[in-house]
């Protein structure tokens, strides 16, 4: 016979009909980093522990960390690679 586990998994509460960060009212919202993931190219625990470091931007309110709609489109903004842009192509220059 085994002993029952001691704690479930923790599952992070996700709250429905998030306002997307781009919008006027989404832009002061606060989002948990896990909510934030689908805005951004990380996962939520992967915002968490960059949060963690301070490597990004948040908002602490003296118990949770939470990301505003701004911060998560600068984040994305941060991390997007942009093209190139093309050059004219040389000429030769006659000798």
């Amino acid at each position: 016979m085994t002993a029952p586990r001691a704690t479930k998994p923790r599952t992070p509460k996700i709250r429905e009909k998030l306002p997307a960060p781009q919008t006027a009212e989404g832009l002061l919202f606060h989002y948990t980093p896990h909510e934030a993931a689908q805005w951004t190219p990380f996962s939520g625990r992967t915002l968490a522990d960059m949060i963690a470091r301070r490597e990004i931007n948040y908002v602490f309110n003296g118990r949770d960390n939470y990301l505003t709609g701004a911060q998560i489109i600068a984040l994305v903004e941060r991390y997007t690679v942009k093209p190139f842009a093309k050059k004219p192509a040389r000429t030769a220059v006659a000798a």
